[in-house]
């Protein structure tokens, strides 16, 4: 046997083995076809070393030499059947160790984009790991009891209610598209709330495209699950709920100055029932949605004003109706009662514009917030034309008394509700004041043109209200609040419709 025979050719041998057994090593283990084809290759590998092994102890006379057909000269050099059939033992290892590269690269792209589930503090979903791609599960559940104490003919029954069920869809694609799907499945009906695509392409740059809540009130753009009080105060009467539009939107000068500004297809004042809600349009007549909100001293030393916003907000729009779709409001009082709405036979015909200045200021665990909202709509009804400018207003006060900051977005407790370890989680008291009056222009003219009638309409309503929030973890939080509202006029022959009070309580979970 050569030097070759004896030293490269086992050399090389065992180099195809390991790398064999390496590759074979790397693969997934339930590649059972790569299993078999490794234990082929290490089994004829294991043949050619028994025959090496044979060669080199018939060399050294450690064992005769079998009976061969061929002259003896020829058993002194390597076999080149064996040495091409090695060339090919190591060709395929080195293939099947470029496969085993691609498999592990590909596993590692699929563990880059593969969905990872999301299930904690943070809500429940699917996201990649570079969080490109994000779907998150949200909710909100508001349960309701309401007690009336008053003598006002037709008031609502004590009751409860499912006041809003709202699974969301909500998420990114890129990285930079956003999107959300709300519906609303709350007290028996079934609507859909927000479903709009968001592009994020610069902060001081952002789309809006679908149904969503126009930049205008205040206490409207609070989340339902943040409110201080069970039900929205005044201002939100005159300022539409959700609306299908675009809207572009952006912040300047490290997030101290936001604007948002679009076109919708003017929705009625405090978006009750389909019309409100915004699902469809019934003229050609559009709303231009203008706001800019500033925070003057974010990220700046004066800590004690951080949490100072101001802005205004405006619309401008045309809209028209007819005697049997007026394309007007009804307003509602806190305690959800039609305090104020058209005659018959009226209906919006012209010029529609809101006003809306407001501010809020969060410092430590006190929370103002104030906002003064002023609507002109022309109404016609049959002759009469008139241009009628209805106004509300509130300022609301809250304070955490355990000591947590306050804030626009909600009280975040510092501990959960736990009492067999003397935890009772965090509570905030709140209290407001509010009103709202109807133009006198609303109830000029005749029984056959007046736009109303103050017989079953109130041209002013105002009151207090008084609460308790009580937050049993991020995610549970049980309200009780009291409503008061006293009333000019809306009652029989004119006279003043009895004071309405209302007492609410509410669980909620919202994750």
């Amino acid at each position: 046997m050569t030097r070759f025979g004896r030293w490269t050719l086992p050399a090389l041998a065992a180099g195809v083995l390991s790398v064999a057994h390496t590759a074979m090593a790397q693969t997934e283990a339930g590649d059972d076809a790569w299993r078999r084809r490794f234990e082929e290759l290490d089994r004829k590998v294991k043949v050619l070393e028994e025959k090496l092994e044979r060669a080199e102890r018939r060399a050294a006379g450690a064992e005769p030499a079998e009976p061969v057909a061929v002259p003896a000269p020829a058993a002194a050099a390597p076999d080149p059947s064996l040495q091409q059939r090695v060339d090919e033992l190591e060709q395929q290892a080195r293939i099947t160790a470029r496969k085993v590269e691609i498999d592990q690269e590909a596993a590692a792209q699929r563990a880059k984009d593969g969905p990872q589930a999301i299930a904690g503090r943070d809500g429940f979903g699917l996201r990649t790991a570079d969080n490109q791609f994000v779907l998150r599960l949200r909710g909100l559940i508001q349960v309701d009891a309401r007690a009336y104490d008053s003598e006002v003919p037709g008031t609502a029954p004590d009751t409860f209610t499912l006041r809003r069920i709202r699974p969301t869809l909500e998420g990114t694609l890129f990285g930079k598209y956003g999107y959300r799907f709300t519906p609303d499945f709350g007290q028996g009906t079934t609507q859909i709330f927000d479903a709009y695509g968001d592009a994020n392409f610069h902060p001081a740059f952002k789309l809006r495209v679908g149904k969503f809540k126009p930049p205008v009130g205040l206490e409207r753009l609070q989340s339902a699950t943040a409110l201080g009080f069970v039900e929205r105060s005044f201002p939100t009467n005159l300022v539409p709920t959700r609306d299908i539009g675009v809207q572009v939107a952006g912040e300047f000068f490290d997030t101290r100055l936001g604007y948002e500004v679009g076109a919708f297809n003017g929705v009625v004042d405090g978006g009750q029932g389909a019309g409100g809600s915004g699902d469809r349009d019934s003229n050609n007549g559009k709303d231009v949605a203008v706001r800019l909100f500033a925070h003057p001293f974010r990220n700046t030393d004066f800590y004690a004003l951080s949490g100072l916003g101001i802005g205004v907000a405006a619309t401008w729009g045309n809209q028209n109706g007819s005697a049997t779709t007026s394309v007007l409001p009804t307003y509602l009082t806190p305690g959800q009662q039609t305090f104020f709405s058209y005659n018959a036979g009226a209906h919006a015909d012209g010029e529609r514009t809101r006003l809306a200045p407001q501010f809020y200021w969060y410092w430590q665990q006190l929370g103002v917030l104030g906002e003064y909202n002023v609507n002109s709509q022309q109404v016609r009804r049959a002759g009469n034309l008139q241009d009628v400018e209805t106004a509300a207003w509130q300022l609301a006060l809250s304070w955490v008394v355990t000591g947590e900051d306050a804030s626009f977005r909600g009280v975040t407790p510092r501990t959960n509700l736990d009492t067999a370890n003397g935890s009772w989680g965090a509570f905030e008291v709140v209290g407001r004041v509010g009103g709202q009056t109807v133009d006198d222009a609303a109830f000029t003219g005749s029984a056959a043109t007046a736009l109303a009638s103050l017989t079953t309409s109130s041209r002013k309503a105002q009151g207090y209200g008084l609460g308790l929030n009580w937050y049993w973890n991020r995610y549970v939080k049980v309200q009780f609040s009291y409503d008061q509202t006293s009333f000019e006029r809306g009652a029989a022959n004119g006279a003043d419709r009895p004071d309405e009070r209302v007492f609410f309580t509410r669980y909620q979970v919202a994750f």
